[in-house]
């Protein structure tokens, strides 16, 4: 294997996983429950309802791609803590929550 081709992009790619799993307990923004929240909607509300839940102010609002993404994600998260996927769970933030959400993202960048 050529370093110059495949190492440099492999090193960057490492450094950038490294640095986010150092991030993990960081704090959480806003979109920290938003991704909370459309993950809930998408395991739990049947597709003709998806868009247009409104327990709380986190309606999903994107494309139906990227909320079938949010729906693969949230058997993950079923399985992880069947609590993250509750609508009613608002404000959710256990450790297990923060976890696979974290993961989630460091994984889908990958």
């Amino acid at each position: 294997m050529d370093f110059q081709v495949y190492g440099v992009p492999v090193l960057v790619f490492s450094l950038a996983t490294l640095i986010k799993i150092l991030l993990i307990p960081a704090y959480k923004s806003t979109d920290f429950e938003v991704h909370r929240n459309w993950l809930a909607i998408t395991h739990t509300l049947p597709l003709s309802r998806w868009y247009y839940e409104d327990t709380s102010e986190w309606t999903l609002d994107y494309p139906p791609f990227f909320a079938w993404f949010e729906w693969a994600w949230s058997q993950v998260a079923r399985a992880v803590d069947p609590a993250i996927v509750r609508v009613e769970s608002l404000g959710y933030n256990a450790p297990s929550c923060v976890l696979m959400q974290r993961f989630s993202v460091i994984t889908s960048d990958a």
